[in-house]
């Protein structure tokens, strides 16, 4: 298919938009300038790519002057795709209103790799782990099931967690090895699984606590993390005693039996970022570790601050990270629960600046949110954060006083119920790209 656009229309720079950068702040050239791409620029582009839009009606319409439709340039499907694709999702969501062939092109799988992601809602597994659901959006994609009816033995996974649209799950029924983990990372949209390798025997009295870790934007390869804790005999308090990593590069666990802390770590939600895992911990701090490279021999941890309220007494004020445009954000609740505070890290300086103050007054439609006895530590709010996403402008909070999930719309304030959910529900955004290549073996089979 292709769309024919009368170039008078049709200014988007050298080859056709192939330069245009994709976020805010890239800097592409125009002659011998740099021009910085900010917010306006691309509300611009968008003007000018609505008035493309126009011309194609007019043009299939047969309205258009046939002298002028002579001097035509012509828009293949890829071309399509990748102007597409440097525009906000809510612009691109309203395009697929312009004509049925470019509807056609968000449920094709091979172009859903290169088109901005529309997000599902939020995953969750009934109680006794039973079957997994998903709690859909009202403009979530709405194509994606969770019956995971394609995997054998479906009915007996558990849901572990969920990363960019790969799911991690524990398989219950193996008994060669029960005090190993025995981990399956599925996709959903592609309807692919691969098991990974058993881990190691676990100690007597230890527990573990695994994560999945995958950023498409930076790799098509995914780490699980599974730290490995026990109590301490000497304080009392559960130790993290080793981590095991998988690399779907490597196809292997990298252990550090030398890793011992007794950082109190919050596993979800969680951020990968330029090969580095981060998690909040109970001290109001950002745990930090490097996903394992070839050429280093050590895995290389840190920690560094939080911005806003801290006081691990009152858990109410604890907030959550999030990942946009490649940098990392933390949202969490002021003391009086009245606004939701937002900073991102800015790499330069490694110091937190407030981007959004959003208000909880006018989505709940009341002032008083947090309530407590003022001689006291213990407080609580009426609600708490899941998780959210700046890029598509969406906030996850649970209503303690109706026990039910909401999702926030950044852009219009507005909550909107998702149903009687559980507190652990994780958020889950298709992933359409199949899993890279690996031996047959390496499949559960």
């Amino acid at each position: 298919m292709a769309i024919v656009v009368p170039s008078a229309h049709l200014r988007v720079g050298p080859s056709h938009g192939a330069n245009i950068p994709r976020r805010h702040g890239e800097a592409y050239v125009v002659g011998r300038r740099e021009v910085r791409w900010t917010e306006s620029d691309r509300g611009a582009a968008c003007c000018q790519f609505a008035s493309a839009y126009t011309a194609i009606n007019l043009s299939l319409k047969g309205e258009m002057n046939s002298k002028k439709s002579k001097c035509t340039c012509t828009l293949t499907d890829d071309l399509v795709v990748s102007i597409l694709s440097r525009l906000p999702l809510k612009s691109v969501c309203r395009f697929k209103c312009v004509c049925k062939s470019w509807a056609s092109l968000f449920s094709d799988q091979y172009y859903c790799t290169k088109l901005p992601r529309r997000p599902a809602g939020l995953l969750y597994q009934d109680s006794n782990n039973g079957s997994i659901q998903i709690a859909k959006l009202p403009s979530g994609n709405s194509e994606i099931g969770t019956s995971l009816s394609f995997m054998p033995h479906h009915e007996n996974l558990k849901l572990v967690d969920c990363s960019n649209g790969l799911i991690l799950f524990t398989h219950g029924t193996k008994s060669d090895s029960p005090d190993s983990s025995h981990f399956i990372v599925c996709n959903p949209a592609t309807q692919e699984w691969i098991a990974l390798p058993d881990t190691c025997p676990r100690v007597n009295g230890s527990d573990y606590i695994a994560m999945l870790a995958f950023n498409p934007s930076s790799s098509c390869h995914f780490f699980v993390f599974n730290f490995q804790k026990r109590r301490s005999p000497h304080s009392g308090v559960f130790v993290i005693t080793e981590v095991e990593i998988f690399s779907s590069e490597d196809f292997t666990w990298i252990a550090d039996d030398a890793f011992e802390t007794e950082i109190m770590m919050i596993p979800m939600p969680h951020v990968l970022l330029h090969g580095v895992l981060y998690l909040r911990t109970v001290e109001h701090s950002v745990f930090a570790i490097e996903t394992p490279h070839m050429y280093k021999p050590w895995i290389h941890r840190w920690t560094f601050e939080l911005p806003g309220d801290s006081c691990p007494m009152n858990n109410y004020i604890w907030g959550c990270l999030g990942e946009s445009s490649g940098i990392l954000h933390y949202m969490q609740p002021n003391y009086d629960g009245c606004w939701l505070n937002i900073w991102r890290l800015e790499s330069r300086h490694q110091q937190w600046s407030t981007t959004h103050s959003l208000s909880m007054i006018d989505a709940f439609g009341r002032g008083a949110l947090v309530h407590g006895n003022p001689f006291s530590v213990d407080w609580s709010a009426d609600y708490g954060m899941l998780s959210f996403d700046l890029e598509r402008e969406i906030v996850f909070l649970h209503d303690r006083v109706s026990s039910k999930v909401r999702s926030y719309s950044i852009r219009t304030g507005k909550l909107c119920e998702m149903g009687d959910l559980p507190r652990n529900s994780l958020y889950y955004v298709p992933y359409w790209r199949k899993f890279p290549v690996v031996e047959e073996d390496q499949y559960w089979l």
